[in-house]
């Protein structure tokens, strides 16, 4: 059953292989029939024609396979025809094998068997080169040998004839199994790889899918962030003015509850933004040289409300570094550990400082809660994993804090340590920061004579009505005098300070409404830009100073604190078009602090 019929159908990859590894094989051929020729020390006619065949059809051979193998894209036709030819050149060649058998046996046994080893090896070569296609194979193996078999048989017609004439036969048939179970591993591994191909096609195509898909979620999350955020945002700042009016105890409690429901969906809301925003590759970290001490400061006073709205208390430790890396993501970092701090350790103090280690500094967020069995310290930096409160249940959240805190950390080149025992709080560090020389400001300092922000006139622009409108009263309760406009302001209005979305419509940016603020106002207006966009690229807002960027939804408290820091930082821009009479500087810090601390629910 070695020659099956399906065996000598050759598939065009096989004539392919076939040219490819036989095409150098055939000059070896051409050696071994040079050698054969002068071992024989017959140069008489014939034995010349048998050399010179030799000689032109193993050189039309190998010419041929060097052609098919520059023409293996082309029509599979072609190729097919190619293996008929190429069977048919080595049908010529193994009946030359098969008359200079003959020719031999015509000399002695000597020349004989020199020849049987030349036309032996030349077998075993053929099952090395040819085994792709075994009808090739099989005809330079039998053709010759059989040949060689009667050569023998006619130099010696005795038993020793004969003898040698089986044991040819019998080196036959061995290189017969020899090729066809070649044959057989080629095509189970050219089986293999199909099945790889397919398996990685499919791979790809269930790549492709989630690409697709993954493009999908982005565009709807650009798409639907922005109107998601607005409604929160809303809320937020109408439950601040509600619970600001008269309101029963009964009232007041449902305030409440609404007010915390915002609070754990605003948290919820970022975190997954975050995480999607990670994932795709669309927060790229640009260092700049930043005060270290401010930013601390600034985290400071948003999170105090929140800490103390738990019971606890957030005590900075100041410091007067400066370092080089992207502030925003770093701002990113420690804003997750401070709101951890407050979800895991209500009612305990919670520490932000920096500590020096060797020529690196590390920003510690210590708090005094229950902290961390030994056993979760390493699980609580996997996404969605959240440690059991005191109660065995897991604490409210999505358990991204701490994931973000790594990936964030990550792509500055920082590294996070966790430090925790349980009863006595717990501590992470982020360290890789290296403090740097402070970079010199383009502009003089003002003197710090403060705003509060009772009378303090407020521009507010934002396309949505209901946004705008919630905006307008909440800076009214807190004293500010407040005009608004849907878009960039056409008509002249005083302004000491300017609130604004970043996507007006209609092409329209919050760039644009401060440019033109600013221009009717003949000063540098502070702006408060407070932006639903997913994944805003800060970096719009460079050359825009004095200017502060608050996501939506912003809790008013963070609104709150925005503004007082700017009006404490640039108090002196307009000092003749301020009629008002103005607290000190030490006064209007304390309004910050208290409003920061007293206003949580604000």
């Amino acid at each position: 059953m070695l020659l099956q019929a399906e065996r000598w159908r050759v598939e065009p990859w096989q004539v392919v292989y076939l040219c490819e590894i036989g095409s150098r094989a055939w000059f070896i051929h051409i050696a071994v029939v040079l050698l054969a020729f002068l071992a024989q020390g017959d140069t008489g006619t014939l034995a010349q024609l048998w050399l010179a065949g030799m000689v032109v059809l193993s050189l039309v051979i190998c010419g041929m396979c060097q052609y098919a193998i520059r023409r293996k894209s082309a029509d599979d036709r072609w190729l097919i025809r190619a293996g008929w030819a190429h069977t048919f050149l080595t049908t010529l060649v193994a009946l030359f094998w098969f008359l200079g058998a003959v020719l031999a046996a015509r000399s002695s046994f000597e020349n004989l068997l020199l020849y049987s080893f030349a036309l032996g090896g030349t077998a075993l070569g053929a099952v090395s080169s040819q085994h792709s296609v075994l009808r090739s194979c099989f005809i330079s193996i039998w053709i010759g040998l059989l040949g060689l078999a009667v050569a023998h048989i006619l130099l010696d017609p005795g038993a020793a004839g004969a003898i040698n004439a089986g044991m040819i036969v019998l080196y036959g048939g061995a290189l017969s199994i020899l090729a066809v179970r070649m044959n057989r591993f080629l095509m189970s591994n050219r089986g293999l790889a199909r099945n790889l191909d397919a398996q990685l096609a499919e791979l790809s195509r269930e790549h492709q899918r989630a690409e697709e898909a993954n493009q999908a979620k982005t565009r709807f999350l650009a798409n639907a962030s922005h109107d998601l955020r607005q409604p929160v945002h809303a809320i937020g700042m109408l439950t601040t003015i509600l619970r600001q009016s008269s309101l029963n105890d009964e009232a007041r409690e449902l305030v409440d509850r609404i007010d915390a429901s915002v609070d754990s969906l605003s948290g919820l809301f970022q975190s997954l933004l975050d995480v999607s925003a990670v994932d795709l590759g669309r927060v790229v970290p640009r260092s700049e040289v930043f005060n270290l001490g401010g930013l601390l400061n600034q985290l400071a006073i948003q999170n105090a409300p929140l800490i103390e709205k738990q019971g606890g208390s957030l005590r900075l430790v100041p410091t007067k570094h400066w370092v080089e890396t992207d502030p925003r993501i770093l701002a990113n970092v420690i804003q997750n550990l401070l709101t951890n701090a407050a979800k895991y350790a209500p009612g305990h103090a919670v520490l932000l400082g920096v500590r020096r280690c060797g020529e690196e500094l590390a920003i510690v967020v210590a708090d005094q809660g229950p902290g961390i069995p030994q056993s979760e310290q390493q699980l609580v930096f996997q996404e969605f994993y959240r440690v059991a409160g005191k109660s065995g249940g897991a604490a409210q959240g999505l358990g991204l804090g701490l994931p973000l805190v790594a990936r964030f950390a990550a792509l500055l080149g920082l590294r996070h340590r966790l430090e925790s025992e349980p009863g006595k709080g717990t501590m992470v560090r982020i360290s890789g920061l290296r403090p740097t020389e402070a970079r010199k400001r383009g502009t003089t300092a003002r003197p710090a004579i403060a705003h509060r922000l009772t009378g303090l006139h407020v521009h507010v622009t934002d396309d949505d009505a209901d946004i705008r409108q919630a905006m307008v009263e909440l800076l009214e309760s807190w004293g500010c005098v407040v005009s608004s406009s849907a878009g960039v302001p056409q008509a002249a209005t005083r302004a000491d300070m300017l609130v604004t979305d970043y996507d007006l419509g209609d092409m329209h940016t919050g760039a644009e409404c401060i440019a033109a603020v600013r221009a009717q106002e003949g000063f540098a207006v502070p702006a408060l830009v407070v932006t639903g966009v997913a994944g805003f690229d800060q970096h719009r807002l460079d050359g825009l100073e004095p200017v502060r960027l608050l996501a939506k939804p912003a809790r008013p408290a963070q609104l709150r604190a925005a503004l007082m820091s700017l009006a404490l930082e640039h108090a002196g821009d307009k000092l003749d078009q301020q009629p008002r009479s103005r607290p000190n500087a030490a006064a209007a810090e304390r309004d910050v602090t208290l409003s920061a601390r007293n206003n949580a629910d604000a």
